[in-house]
């Protein structure tokens, strides 16, 4: 599968996601698996409360988790991969289907299986391919 994102799919991206591709992409790499089931310390499993070492120690970690497991939103996921879809060549509707199929239906994979393949699309836009140097000589 092909993707591209030229400057008129990159500009539809950041109106979609009321948010520049800069931010998006810092969105999507944010994402942090192991956030995804990580659960705020109750102090009541822990025999001295919130005063105790241990919980304090969880609730640290759990708080750092929360604060880098990203803040990423559907649009940017499935909008990213949409508009690569299109500018690889793909019409809008062809592209429009292959999302609704293979993003959209959480049956087939949850949402967040995604999250790579819309920050690979997206990092690849904003930097110059290997070997080429943007700009004049």
């Amino acid at each position: 599968m092909a993707f591209r994102l030229a400057i008129g799919q990159l500009q539809e991206l950041q109106l979609a996601c009321s948010a520049g591709p800069a931010t998006i992409l810092a969105r999507l790499m944010a994402s942090q698996p192991q956030a995804a089931n990580a659960r705020r310390p109750d102090p009541e499993n822990y025999p001295l409360g919130a005063s105790d070492p241990d919980f304090l120690a969880d609730f640290n970690a759990y708080a750092l988790l929360r604060g880098i497991g990203g803040d990423w939103r559907v649009e940017d996921v499935r909008e990213t991969i949409r508009l690569g879809l299109i500018g690889a060549g793909m019409t809008p509707t062809d592209a429009f289907g292959m999302v609704t199929r293979y993003v959209d239906d959480l049956a087939r994979s949850p949402l967040v299986d995604n999250v790579g393949i819309a920050a690979a699309i997206l990092h690849h836009a904003l930097t110059a391919p290997e070997g080429e140097k943007p700009g004049k000589p």
